[in-house]
């Protein structure tokens, strides 16, 4: 059953009432922590993560009421591989009774059948993982053999089975120091198959490759892309500020009061890269008390160490930097798009 209905409306006037109100508006919410994968660019995967208990559709639900109190949320659904849960569709259900859930997956374990479930389910945007043109670079940095063609075939199978026009299916790389050369034969191949491309910048706390690109020119190329290809959708004041992030940090971080991170077991932190220093438990402790600590730790929070885009595109559109073209390289990422056609 398809479960985008009439309401949404009333929901994004919500978002938008949150989105000019300064409040949280992006929440990452961890299912766990199992990978396939044994990416260089990722750490979740290792032992300091493995064993920790899954979330439950019956805590999704209790995280997506309690969410809902500040208003929707996109709660990006992340791990691990979130395919790998066996519950995914339920907490994909749960998570859109109130809020608009995305998700990024490496690819390899897309069916037709899990596509549609999600898709019925309520999953507004899915995103596939592909860091390097070629299927051998790409495989050995996911440590998959195969992994390239498998996310190649799942973006084609999400963009079939989408159920409605709002829900997007994007390709999304992480900017790393060897991969910028790969980006426009990325695109290329996106326009091939009807569908549109992201970018994130890799936070070198997350894994084990080098920390940064070493271009300094990477946002005047990237921008250059951009106006090439109309289905690089990431917002332009995003990708301005690379070259700021790669040289000297990206300046003050707005993480713990327009997003947050929700792991596992409920523990909320300002940031998936501080998952030490929880504010507080959101399946036992009241929604008032877990913000107050997070608008404390956001103040007290010096971090300029990642530009990614749960950051970067969220400080973006709130920027007074060009306003208007950044509001509409967001309509380009959001925008509904037509069952059965092409962008």
């Amino acid at each position: 059953m398809n479960i985008l209905p009439a309401r949404h409306l009333s929901r994004k006037l919500r978002y938008a009432w949150s989105f000019l109100s300064g409040r949280m508006i992006h929440v990452n919410l961890q299912i766990l922590y199992n990978c396939n994968c044994r990416c260089h660019i990722c750490d979740f995967w290792r032992g300091d993560y493995r064993g920790r208990p899954q979330l439950t559709v019956a805590q999704a639900a209790i995280i997506a009421a309690k969410l809902n109190e500040l208003g929707p949320q996109i709660v990006s659904i992340g791990g691990g591989e979130p395919l790998l849960h066996p519950d995914l569709t339920g907490i994909a259900r749960a998570l859109a009774k109130h809020h608009f859930p995305v998700l990024i997956t490496n690819g390899t374990l897309v069916t037709p059948d899990k596509a549609r479930a999600l898709w019925s389910a309520g999953l507004m945007e899915i995103s596939v993982s592909v860091d390097y043109a070629s299927a051998e670079r790409h495989d050995a940095q996911r440590g998959f053999p195969g992994a390239f063609e498998q996310a190649l075939r799942a973006l084609e199978i999400l963009h079939a089975t989408r159920v409605h026009p709002e829900q997007r299916v994007h390709m999304i790389t992480v900017l790393m120091d060897d991969n910028l050369d790969d980006v426009e034969p990325l695109i290329e191949r996106c326009e091939r198959m009807g569908i549109t491309y992201l970018m994130t910048l890799y936070s070198h706390s997350r894994g084990q490759k080098p920390q940064r690109p070493a271009a300094t020119v990477v946002s005047q190329r990237l921008r250059a892309i951009k106006r090439r290809h109309r289905h690089f959708v990431a917002l332009r004041g995003y990708l301005d500020r690379f070259t700021e992030a790669v040289t000297s940090g990206a300046g003050p971080c707005h993480a713990g009061q327009l997003l947050c991170n929700i792991d596992t077991q409920g523990d909320v932190t300002f940031c998936i890269d501080h998952l030490d220093n929880p504010a507080g438990n959101i399946l036992r402790e009241a929604m008032p008390d877990i913000v107050k600590q997070l608008q404390r730790q956001q103040l007290m929070n010096s971090c300029q160490e990642c530009w990614t885009s749960c950051r970067g595109s969220i400080e973006t559109i709130r920027s007074a930097r060009q306003p208007l073209a950044n509001l509409w390289d967001y309509w380009q990422m959001a925008r509904p798009v037509r069952l059965n056609g092409r962008f």
